[in-house]
């Protein structure tokens, strides 16, 4: 009973969210969400989109090492799977928590159809929607691990292969919204953590000498 409850109770703040934003932008009302003054919502909400990333590089790598064995030297295969599911949920809420952090801000004032409805928001219009399809990739991939048994393997993989599709959207997303992307050190996290990927993918796809792995025991991407 406590899951429906829940999940209802979810559904409906959210519906009344959407409701409010488009009665505001339809002029009717003025916003009921509470906007909080000073740039503490704004700086909370860029942490943990930062950390979002971070979590999100390191699924992507984690799930590299799965499909690659590169990892096998270090930590052992079921380990390394156990910390890619982690890692998938952890990034999905700190997207989360990105997004809904937004929604206190008193300077752009972002609205909950800002946060789902891609390219409509006038605050880096492109940048913004590309991070929102960042967010519905996340989702699909994560709730996939859920559903491989009922839709196969081969499906599963596939899906999978959207989360490559994913790491490049929230790295564009990251670095073309982001008010600090030009800052040194967020610099070279984008730096490392894509050409941390890039070479685990070209490990991948043009593989040297190393030992086979069992593909029966562990998900590929």
């Amino acid at each position: 009973m406590r899951k429906p409850a829940f999940y209802g109770i979810l559904a409906g703040s959210f519906a009344l969210a959407v409701a409010d934003a488009v009665a505001t932008r339809m002029g009717l009302v003025n916003g009921v969400i509470p906007r909080a003054e000073g740039p503490w919502i704004w700086t909370s909400s860029r942490a943990a989109g930062v950390a979002a990333y971070l979590a999100l590089s390191l699924n992507v790598i984690f799930g590299l090492f799965v499909s690659t064995g590169f990892g096998d030297r270090w930590i052992a295969r079921g380990r390394t799977v156990e910390i890619h599911q982690w890692l998938s949920g952890a990034s999905l809420a700190l997207i989360a928590a990105h997004a809904l952090l937004l929604l206190g801000d008193d300077f752009i004032r972002f609205d909950v159809l800002d946060t789902i409805v891609p390219f409509i928001d006038p605050y880096r219009p492109l940048a913004v929607g590309l991070g929102v399809l960042a967010a519905y990739a996340a989702f699909l991939v994560h709730w996939s691990f859920s559903l491989r048994k009922a839709i196969g393997v081969a499906t599963w993989r596939r899906l999978h292969y959207l989360t490559f599709l994913l790491f490049v959207l929230a790295t564009a997303h990251g670095v073309l919204a982001g008010t600090d992307a030009r800052l040194s050190w967020m610099a070279t996290m984008y730096t490392t953590a894509g050409g941390l990927v890039a070479a685990l993918v070209l490990y991948r796809v043009f593989p040297v000498s190393r030992a086979p792995m069992n593909v029966s025991k562990a998900p590929v991407y």
